[in-house]
């Protein structure tokens, strides 16, 4: 495939393989360019029909599809699509920008001559020959006098950038092309709770050092103010200290702690190091630290440093939650605590987190609440606390919209809202808007993966919910919540059939929520499929005693969605040969 200078494909022979429409052939490209050669329906539907409606959008997607495959002929395997991904099979394809060498006087524009017409489309092209061409200048030879010092390259069990080909698209590549509209974003709210942010700190790289500590430290507002309602006294580089910038405290409230992210760019490597400290001493609290790639991030790849903004934000959570904080009214603590006790996950918590999210909204409606509420439906009926029926479905569907309304650009609504859509409505193609919106705003936010590999699992693609569940595991690796995103690990890798992934998953949960059924429930199936039989009766046992009227066929009335997959059935079988009731 050519896409330096006019679009080309041909087969060993010299034959053209090219479709003859410039949209079918700029979405080979857009495939191609992808790290995976991976593209979700509803990204190729907003950058190639950004102007018609989503029926049509989709309409057009189908055609092009099919005209690419007749293109193909016999090769048309190379182009493979399911209910959310289109994916080109990147290892029968070889691309001149791989082969070309970077300081080489390869000139050519990429994709020249090719007109669509569509904004979004132009977005996205103009950017991606940017990047090419910050690619190529990153990529000239250093000279051989310049001395080269050494960090360790990797830090994280996962790369997310390099999990198996076609799994899912890449946190960056989403966030890249988000093409997202900052006139959509609104003014900010008036944050009931300020926390300072010191000047970032940054050696080597010089200003493109300094672009990316700006660049990190927006993504850490962003992730302060949607995960704990915190706003952001931001002490920029120029000029600033602790005394040069004073915040008006009345009415917002400024938190004892302080936050400073410090980057060091370092021969093949980037350090990030985050420290958060006491106001009135100076006193140490807590310090973290992440290595990434430094050519990465130099060409606009951030996602191997994001876990330390997920590091921080869950430090400052605990800190607002913590006992020993003074005035436990700040910050819109009922928020918080509402949304600790959803994660404690047993019947009386959500009960509670329904009580102190009416109290929020009866003081002060917000999005977030509204989103959190409508969550609370999906455990409420996933749990089989409650029964799915039309009211308590109408209260959620009322509850998302109303979230949405109030605040449709923060990612922890966006994604509560999706999984309410995929879970309780199976509008997978509504879900998949949202979760891909929230991603695009906020990679960093780990709810967003999260519930999007659960929609993966509805939708009978388990291998694609393991990847989007091992980068979560990263991201969450210090999180007082990591039991809950373990969850997904271990409904995703038994519904893959790698029962020996998904009992070590469920077993670390359960040594948090020992009472959680879900866990239990695929522990039990697992450990049946793997022969462990007694095992796999014990976990049956302690399951029957939270559900005591637990039965395959009470699992279908309560409309589980994966029961309808392949995963499903094996989750089915697995419970049945541990001794679960078929009635």
């Amino acid at each position: 495939m050519y896409l330096l200078g006019p679009f080309a494909l041909t087969d060993r022979t010299g034959a053209s393989l090219a479709p003859r429409s410039q949209k079918a052939q700029a979405l080979l490209a857009m495939l191609a360019v992808a790290r995976r050669g991976a593209r979700s329906r509803a990204w190729l539907r907003d950058k190639l029909w950004s102007d018609r409606s989503q029926e049509q959008a989709s309409a057009s997607l189908r055609q092009a599809l099919m005209e690419i495959r007749k293109s193909l002929g016999l090769a048309r395997d190379l182009v493979q699509a399911d209910k959310v991904t289109v994916w080109l099979d990147l290892e029968q394809i070889e691309l001149d920008i791989d082969e070309t060498t970077l300081s080489s006087d390869a000139h050519d524009q990429l994709l020249e001559g090719i007109d669509i017409r569509d904004p979004e489309f132009e977005d996205w092209l103009s950017l991606e020959r940017q990047n090419w061409q910050t690619r190529r200048q990153a990529d000239r030879p250093v000279s051989k006098h310049q001395p080269q010092k050494r960090l360790p390259v990797s830090s994280g069990l996962v790369d997310p950038l390099r999990v198996g080909r076609h799994e899912y698209p890449g946190p960056d590549l989403l966030v890249r092309d988000a093409g997202i509209d900052p006139r959509v974003l609104g003014a900010a709210p008036p944050w009931p709770v300020l926390m300072r942010l010191q000047p970032p700190q940054v050696i080597g790289l010089g200003d493109k050092g300094r672009i990316v500590a700006l660049q990190l430290q927006n993504l850490l507002t962003r992730s302060l103010g949607e995960t704990l309602g915190i706003g952001v006294a931001d002490l920029s580089f120029e000029g600033s200290s602790p005394a040069a910038i004073e915040v008006d405290p009345s009415p917002a409230k400024v938190l004892p702690i302080t936050a400073r992210i410090r980057l060091t760019f370092e021969g093949d490597a980037v350090l990030a190091q985050a420290v958060l400290r006491r106001r009135s001493d100076g006193a140490h609290v807590w310090s973290g630290e992440q290595v990434a790639n430094r050519f990465s991030v130099r060409c606009g790849s951030m996602s191997e440093l994001h876990p330390i903004i997920t590091r921080i934000v869950d430090q400052v959570g605990e800190y607002l939650l913590s006992p020993w904080v003074e005035d436990p009214a700040c910050a819109g603590a009922d928020l918080l605590h509402a949304i600790d006790s959803i994660f404690r996950l047993s019947r009386q918590d959500l009960e509670r987190a329904e009580r102190l999210l009416a109290r929020c909204i009866a003081q002060a409606p917000s999005g977030a609440a509204y989103a959190w509420l409508a969550f609370i439906r999906t455990f409420q009926i996933g749990q089989r606390f409650n029964i799915a029926d039309t009211q308590m479905m109408e209260e959620a569907r009322a509850l998302s919209h109303w979230a949405l309304d109030l605040d449709a650009t923060n990612p922890v609504s966006l994604a509560l809202v999706g999984h309410v859509h995929s879970f309780l409505f199976a509008d997978y193609d509504r879900a998949t808007n949202l979760f891909e919106k929230a991603i695009h705003l906020n990679p960093a936010q780990p709810l967003g993966w999260d519930l999007y590999a659960m929609l993966h699992c509805f939708t009978g693609q388990p291998s694609k919910a393991v990847a989007m569940s091992r980068w979560v595991s990263q991201l969450v690796a210090h999180s007082r919540y990591k039991y809950y995103f373990d969850t997904t690990r271990c409904i995703s890798a038994a519904l893959a059939g790698d029962h020996a992934a998904a009992i070590a998953a469920g077993e670390e949960a359960l040594l948090e929520r020992p009472q959680f059924n879900s866990v239990l429930r695929y522990l039990a199936s697992s450990h049946a499929h793997a022969n462990h039989l007694e095992q796999a009766g014990k976990y049956l046992m302690r399951l029957q005693v939270i559900e005591p009227d637990l039965s395959i066929s009470a699992m279908r009335e309560s409309r589980y969605p994966i029961l309808g997959t392949e995963g499903g059935q094996l989750l089915i079988e697995g419970l049945v040969k541990a001794g679960i009731r078929a009635q």
